[in-house]
């Protein structure tokens, strides 16, 4: 693949991803469908994402979550630190190892 087109498809995945995270409170199905197709883009041209980007998916209903507006962030009570992040939609929980 040319590198002239990975790198507007980079571009535009992190175009695509901002503006989800500033319309994911007043227009969830925008940011969903823009978040969407960021994972698109990444998936056809073969690019990996960022670990931000990844993270702001469900792993269990693969849905676009925004810590603080559609899911749950709380911090581990066990010897290991962690981060805990739970999806609104499907109630799946997941933690983050610090």
């Amino acid at each position: 693949m040319n590198n002239s087109k990975k790198e507007i498809a980079t571009k535009r995945i992190e175009i695509l991803f901002t503006n989800a995270v500033s319309n994911a409170r007043l227009e969830p199905d925008l940011a969903e469908r823009q978040a969407l197709l960021a994972k698109k883009i990444s998936m056809k041209y073969k690019i990996k994402m960022p670990y931000e980007i990844r993270s702001c998916f469900c792993k269990k209903c693969k849905k676009f979550i925004v810590p603080g507006i559609n899911s749950k962030v709380r911090i581990g009570r066990s010897n290991v630190k962690s981060i805990r992040v739970t999806c609104n939609f499907c109630t799946h929980t997941y933690r983050k190892i610090i």
